[in-house]
């Protein structure tokens, strides 16, 4: 009888230990198991360095040279309008020469059957700095974000402030802040109301794949995306 039982608790301990390994073999957190879950590094965030700004404007002194095209929204949302009016634009290359195409939203009259209608301006064509003064003479609520768009920023610790770079999915995204003293500065064009600009810019070692702005227009809140295509 005693060897019975002693044979009973050995049985007992064998299929708990099966048990056990059995969980653990199966568990969804180990990377063996068919229903694992993959876990998600970390972004690694630290404050921008001078080498951070150094690689970002050498990108930019290139950016022109190597682009094909620039695909860009602005949001513009003024409380006085009522709705967010939206710009759509596109900056291609063909050789030294540059065409910067737009289709933006406009009001219409009150007597009008539609609140809003897209018009597709015409496209200017010329080097950058013939780009910058043409365009002027086209847009109206956007002319600041085209501005900002042909820009060629200057990234320093000087002008821009609480600058940190996040390295996530092997790309680098810089955030920071332009004082409104700054601005001028940082963009090298005169800019007048505009006030609260912030900036993201995503990029690699060998180009800039993206920029981001938010900022104050008066009373309207203005958010502009640029892709970048080389």
């Amino acid at each position: 009888m005693k060897r019975i039982r002693i044979l009973s608790a050995l049985l007992v301990a064998v299929a708990l230990t099966a048990t056990l390994l059995g969980c653990s073999f199966f568990s969804p957190t180990t990377n063996g198991g068919g229903n694992a879950t993959p876990q998600k590094t970390s972004a690694q965030t630290h404050p921008a360095r001078e080498e951070d700004f150094d690689a970002l404007n050498a990108l930019y002194a290139a950016l022109f040279r190597t682009l094909t095209r620039a695909q860009t929204t602005v949001s513009y949302d003024d409380p006085a309008v009522g709705t967010t009016l939206t710009a759509v634009a596109t900056l291609t290359t063909d050789g030294t020469d540059l065409t910067y195409r737009a289709t933006v939203d406009r009001l219409n009259d009150a007597d009008a059957e539609r609140f809003l209608s897209a018009e597709t301006l015409d496209p200017v064509t010329g080097t950058l700095e013939e780009i910058r003064q043409n365009y002027a003479g086209l847009f109206v609520w956007d002319r600041v974000a085209t501005g900002l768009i042909l820009s060629t920023p200057a990234f320093s610790g000087d002008v821009i402030t609480a600058p940190n770079v996040r390295l996530e999915d092997g790309k680098h995204i810089l955030t920071a802040s332009v004082p409104n003293g700054k601005l001028d500065d940082f963009f090298g064009i005169p800019l007048t109301g505009v006030s609260g600009m912030e900036i993201a810019v995503t990029y690699t070692d060998t180009a800039v794949l993206s920029l981001g702005l938010t900022y104050t227009a008066g009373d309207a809140s203005v958010t502009v995306s640029v892709a970048f295509t080389y």
